[in-house]
């Protein structure tokens, strides 16, 4: 879905270049301005055509269409998404485990990001901000537009767009809160991550809100984010997320990592308000702790 804003020129912007309109007003980057330029009807002043040097007054109106050059891969897929919250920029949506959060050549039309795609219209373009394991379930975030999936990644790498998940845990923490820091590498033709000195550093927190048999019942926030950085920092102290069998973790109650994205804090990316989703957990997990 493309954006557009309408701007009308204050006398804090009066004398100023479009340049410096899009970059002081809005917080366009030079990519982003660099789009426009090239972009038909791109920059409007006044409703006519204007390049970035153009000066502008009080009282003028500045239209900016953004581009979208992303390809819609777009195929039909029953269901509706279970919508957390949206507007004209982005949509929360609770994925369900089982399903991926994006296509992939594995999945190419049972993926959540189709799945929206279905729900909008072919011109949904998939712009998923971050991501979840196809098993973990819970909050994900998709922006309508391009501008959008910049600020909202932008803010990721910022420290603004914050996720704390909802995990079980096997066994009984000595330690009930603290901040776990180890390094995760790849190794060639493996799908889990290995503890090593040349990783990636991650830094988890982790608290026990509540235990149950021989089951614990965790609230984590990650401050890295590296692929299966909660799984495998879980499984690195003994603690395996249940039912997660690549990291160890038993079975026996439930087939599939129990971790669930269960809270997000973010700022919209044009009106900055102050957003914050929330989300229960599934009864799979809930079951784990009864």
């Amino acid at each position: 879905m493309k954006k557009s804003l309408t701007i009308t020129i204050g006398e804090d912007l009066n004398g100023l270049m479009i340049k410096a309109v899009l970059s002081q007003s809005i917080g366009l980057s030079r990519r982003e301005i660099s789009r426009l330029k090239f972009t038909e009807n791109g920059i409007l002043l006044n409703g006519s055509s204007a390049y970035i040097t153009a000066i502008v007054h009080s009282g003028d109106t500045l239209e900016i269409n953004f581009p979208d050059y992303d390809l819609a891969h777009y195929t039909r897929i029953s269901g509706r998404p279970e919508i957390l919250y949206e507007d004209e920029d982005l949509v929360v949506v609770n994925k369900p485990a089982g399903m991926p959060c994006h296509p992939s050549h594995e999945h190419l039309d049972d993926d959540m990001g189709t799945l929206l795609q279905n729900y909008y219209g072919p011109s949904f373009t998939i712009r998923a901000v971050g991501r979840l394991d196809k098993d973990v379930s819970g909050i994900m975030l998709y922006a309508k537009n391009q501008p959008s999936a910049a600020r909202l990644s932008r803010q990721r790498g910022e420290g603004l767009l914050k996720k704390t998940y909802v995990a079980v845990a096997e066994g009984v923490f000595d330690v009930k809160s603290d901040t776990l820091t180890y390094r995760l590498a790849r190794k060639e033709g493996h799908h889990d991550r290995r503890i090593s000195k040349n990783g990636q550093e991650c830094v988890t927190e982790y608290t026990v809100i509540k235990e149950s048999g021989n089951c614990s019942l965790l609230e984590v926030s990650i401050i890295t984010g590296r692929t299966h950085q909660i799984r495998a920092g879980m499984a690195y102290t003994g603690h395996p997320l249940c039912g997660d069998r690549l990291y160890g973790g038993n079975t026996g109650r439930i087939s599939r990592p129990a971790l669930h994205c269960a809270k997000l804090v973010f700022v919209q990316p044009f009106t900055k308000e102050s957003i914050v989703v929330e989300c229960e957990i599934p009864d799979d997990m809930k079951r784990l702790l009864q």
